[in-house]
């Protein structure tokens, strides 16, 4: 995977990630477990890698391929920003 790739999907969904974890903080007073947080998540994913559905995607299809590529990229652009936000959040929980 291309680093550059990656920076720049992390820089885009950064936001979100963000956005995420001060929600669900006001919200509970504690930081969310993994599956609370890839749930919040997936629920925005679509924002990020479009909707399968309505791009006519076909499984075997270059752009199936394109498309898992696309959210694969994703996906561990997000972990590993979760990661640094309950390590940042940690000290305070």
């Amino acid at each position: 995977m291309d680093s550059v790739d990656l920076e720049g999907i992390k820089r885009d969904v950064s936001h979100k990630v963000i956005d995420i974890f001060e929600s669900f903080e006001e919200e509970n007073n504690c930081l969310p477990t993994l599956e609370e947080f890839r749930l919040l998540f997936n629920n925005e994913a679509d924002q990020f890698i479009g909707p399968a559905d309505t791009l006519n995607v076909k499984p075997g299809s270059v752009m199936h391929s394109r498309l898992q590529e696309r959210e694969q990229k994703m996906w561990r652009a997000v972990n590993e920003l979760e990661a640094e936000q309950r390590f940042l959040r940690s000290e305070t929980y």
